[in-house]
């Protein structure tokens, strides 16, 4: 299959040619112009022997408006778009929902949370990266039981200690049963022990952060809270940051990109 641009350029040549109407001919002017492209390397899809290309995704938090005011526990429903060249569009549904993260996190002034958003975005944690690129959150969500128990329900259960995080590093690689009830949670060996713990060590050390909340979808809803043990006279500002992890190109899947937005709200 040819680039619509190869053929608009054999159809321009074939148009003044006085031998337009052999198949031939034709043929030879479209292998000429792919032989000629890949001698200038140029790197279009749909050009014999081209790189593959990956382009980041385009995510939009459509609701709520940058800049709005909620009550203190009023909820806020929230809505993400997705657009991404490789794998669709989220309104088409062919965005996987659980793939796209809101991360909600308080903060005590406008200043902290400007100064939150102008600072230059890294990548996720290496834990977190690792949860929402793996097949973890198929299974388990931030706050809400799946199949299997949720990612606050385990660092209930589980203090962070060496020990635990030893312990459950084991169980994503090698898989159990029994743990939270009669649910067998797979094996993954695909993981490295290091990655593996480093999921673990992000899940167990969450906890200690009560001023930011994690959801996963493209749309849903959550409180618009302030942390009991905030000492701020203001309610304080929500910086609320929607990403989502594309899937590489189809021909180099492990080169992934990812898109983001930020917008903040205040509470009152």
């Amino acid at each position: 299959m040819f680039s619509k641009k190869v053929i608009r350029a054999v159809l321009r040549r074939r148009n003044g040619c006085p031998f337009a109407a052999s198949t031939g001919f034709l043929l030879a002017a479209v292998l000429s112009l792919v032989s000629f492209a890949a001698v200038r390397g140029q790197e279009k899809p749909g050009i014999l022997g081209a790189k593959p290309v990956n382009h980041p995704p385009a995510v939009k938090i459509v609701s709520p408006k940058a800049g709005s005011t909620y009550e203190e526990n009023a909820q806020v429903r929230y809505e993400i778009d997705v657009s991404d060249q490789e794998d669709g569009e989220s309104k088409f549904q062919e965005i996987n929902s659980a793939e796209v993260l809101l991360i909600v996190r308080h903060f005590s002034s406008p200043e902290a949370a400007e100064a939150a958003m102008s600072r230059t975005i890294a990548d996720d944690p290496p834990g977190l990266g690792t949860l929402r690129t793996s097949d973890c959150i198929n299974c388990h969500a931030f706050d809400a039981r799946l199949i299997g128990p949720s990612f606050a329900d385990i660092r209930k259960r589980y203090p962070y200690s060496q020990a635990s995080v030893d312990s459950l590093s084991r169980h994503i690689l090698q898989g159990t049963s029994g743990a939270w009830g009669s649910i067998k949670m797979p094996s993954h060996p695909e993981l490295t022990m290091q990655q593996a713990a480093a999921c673990v060590t992000w899940i167990l050390n969450t906890a200690a952060d009560s001023e930011t909340n994690y959801y996963t979808g493209t749309e849903g809803a959550f409180r618009a809270t302030v942390p009991p043990d905030s000492k701020s006279k203001d309610k304080g500002i929500l910086v609320l940051t929607a990403s989502y992890t594309d899937h590489g190109s189809k021909d180099d899947p492990s080169r992934r990109m990812q898109g983001r937005d930020s917008i903040r709200i205040r509470i009152q």
